[in-house]
């Protein structure tokens, strides 16, 4: 028995990091809004940080230094990269504006995309959520470049992480606007020519979520359904496929482009 114990503490775990690609940042103006409304994407993913501080109070003896710790001071910083508003309905910039001249307070949840666990539709993640201040709201706009804004939200209070069990709160995927979970990698959907152009002096865009639609298995061959449709296309009959791929399409608004 000692000799098993032995091999196996000889192997040390393999280390892997936490992946910062994976944290993002999720905000409501709850003072503005509907409680209807889910939360929304803070722009692309940009940088992020943050700061959790105490003042910490020294007092010398004669033979040492006693110290202790006062009140809870947290900093969330979020590069934001703004979004063009002719792509999507809701102007990220004039939002986060209104919010800084009318000195509201926002919910602001920072998302561990490395806990997601769990099965679609009934996902889960860690989140930490904080009603925080926009202070400050700079603008950079460089030659070339695309509107940011490197965004110090002020934490009011104590940002809840975790419960007094020392256990972490959780979203669930309802809690998001719908595909985000499986759209922050994209920045527009798979199109056929016949789904983007232009109409009446407009730019349409009629994709479908490329999660439903049907491609081809590339090891055997086969026409199957996209991970987000309901069921396996059979590849001998083509008509039910293009149908099936049709209507799912008609049934999308033209405006299916993530927000991220």
């Amino acid at each position: 028995m000692a000799d098993d114990t032995a091999t196996e503490n000889k192997f040390k775990k393999a280390f892997k990091g936490r992946d910062a690609d994976k944290i993002i940042y999720l905000y409501k103006r709850f003072m503005h809004e509907p409680v209807a409304n889910k939360a929304h994407i803070l722009g692309q993913q940009g940088a992020t940080s943050g700061t959790n501080t105490r003042n910490v109070q020294s007092t010398a003896t004669k033979r040492g230094t006693a110290k202790g710790v006062g009140a809870i001071n947290q900093q969330r910083t979020v590069d934001v990269i703004f979004d063009d508003p002719a792509n999507n309905g809701k102007d990220l910039y004039w939002d986060l504006y209104a919010a800084w001249q009318k000195g509201e307070l926002i919910g602001l949840w920072r998302v561990d995309l490395n806990t997601l666990h769990g099965t679609k539709p009934n996902r889960k993640v860690q989140a930490q959520f904080s009603q925080s201040y926009v202070p400050n709201l700079p603008n950079t706009e460089a030659l070339g470049g695309i509107v940011t804004s490197n965004l110090q939200f002020e934490v009011n209070g104590v940002e809840r992480a975790i419960n007094s069990d020392e256990n972490a709160f959780e979203l669930d995927e309802s809690d998001f606007e719908d595909g985000v979970l499986d759209d922050l990698d994209k920045y527009y959907n798979w199109a056929h020519p016949s789904d983007i152009g232009t109409e009446n002096g407009k730019t349409v865009d009629n994709t479908a979520d490329d999660e439903t639609i049907t491609v081809q298995d590339t090891t055997t061959g086969e026409d199957v359904a996209g991970p987000g449709a309901s069921k396996i296309v059979n590849p001998s009959n083509s008509n039910t496929s293009s149908s099936t791929s049709s209507s799912i399409g008609s049934s999308t608004s033209s405006d299916t482009k993530p927000t991220v």
